[in-house]
């Protein structure tokens, strides 16, 4: 399965309309989603035709901004359960039975409607629980290195962001390609704005699901956003195992010991050195070896520490009654 989302900032020039057909050509998703289209759904159907994706779900646009499209290929099974001008939210149903959520992210450009795209994602957690993918143009960084020039982005703002995907238990997949996915285009460079805005997100049950996921940030086309591949790769068996090794989680009291960005280097070079590209692959070897260390390295020293604790404890008790003894003898 091959999902493309893609803000394209409209399809009323031949420019875009090549850039998406190139699009459709290399990438070949099988689900295509299109945010920014700037077209009515009466002009947009054509291309059903066009990429060769003959299912389509619109929500239509406002004015001359905004709009969102869902395009899916035929023997592809989506069922879409909502939509509005920030989203569209369906269901995916593979052969062997299985079936998650993907949900398609526009947000709201303008810094003080920003909280709308947190509180839709709250509404969409609390509908029904299945694995879920999460992707598109969230408009926000999470952190003050994901943009490039410009004026910093306000802590605030980028905190409230990962608050709202840590609250609905959404991870960032992670990318391949070019770090930046949106660019102002600013002929001078101190004008020039790159920023992270486009990514995707999914829950532990999707990652457990597709273990193997690729997300790509692709070449630049018309547009000023890069489109946003994911590759879900094949689905393994969930043994208990895996399921074990997944549930692991990043240990925050982790930080404040000296040696935990050794460890976390040192276990991404052991991964790239045995082959393993992928982001949950390495991942998973960093966690499996920070929670090996916290057993055996940081789990042994609070053991001796505890030990010593009790002995001193003992050894004070020891004392306190000895002199207690000898104040009663003298009395």
């Amino acid at each position: 399965m091959r999902i493309t989302a893609w803000n394209c900032r409209g399809l009323g020039n031949s420019l875009a309309v090549r850039g998406l057909l190139d699009i459709q050509k290399q990438e070949s998703p099988d689900i295509l989603f299109l945010s920014e289209r700037k077209m009515e759904w009466k002009r947009i159907e054509r291309f059903c035709w066009i990429l060769n994706m003959p299912n389509l779900v619109v929500k239509d646009c406002n004015g001359c901004s905004g709009g969102l499209a869902l395009f899916w290929r035929r023997g592809v099974d989506v069922s879409v359960k909502s939509l509005s001008k920030y989203h569209i939210d369906a269901v995916v149903q593979e052969e062997d039975g299985a079936s998650w959520r993907l949900t398609e992210i526009y947000g709201d450009p303008r810094a003080e409607e920003k909280q709308k795209t947190w509180r839709l994602l709250k509404i969409l957690k609390n509908q029904y629980n299945k694995p879920w993918l999460c992707l598109g143009d969230f408009t926000e960084i999470l952190f003050g290195c994901e943009k490039h020039g410009g004026q910093p982005r306000p802590p605030g703002c980028m905190e409230r962001f990962r608050n709202a995907l840590e609250d609905y238990g959404l991870v960032d997949l992670g990318f391949l390609g070019d770090i930046f996915t949106w660019r102002n285009h600013h002929h001078s460079a101190k004008g020039y704005i790159r920023e992270i805005l486009d990514r995707a997100v999914a829950n532990l049950e999707w990652r457990n699901l597709f273990p193997l996921v690729r997300v790509v940030n692709g070449d630049p086309r018309h547009s000023n956003h890069r489109p946003l591949i994911v590759e879900c790769g094949e689905k393994e068996p969930i043994c208990q195992g895996w399921r074990r090794e997944a549930s692991l989680k990043f240990e925050a009291k982790w930080l404040d010991e000296e040696d935990c960005f050794a460890r976390v280097e040192e276990a991404w070079a052991e991964a790239l050195q045995s082959g393993e590209v992928e982001m949950m692959q390495i991942q998973k070897r960093i966690l499996g070896n920070l929670w090996d260390w916290d057993k055996n390295v940081l789990g042994e020293l609070e053991r001796r520490i505890s030990k010593v604790k009790k002995e001193l404890e003992k050894c004070t008790e020891n004392v306190f009654k000895s002199a207690k003894y000898k104040q009663g003898a003298r009395a």
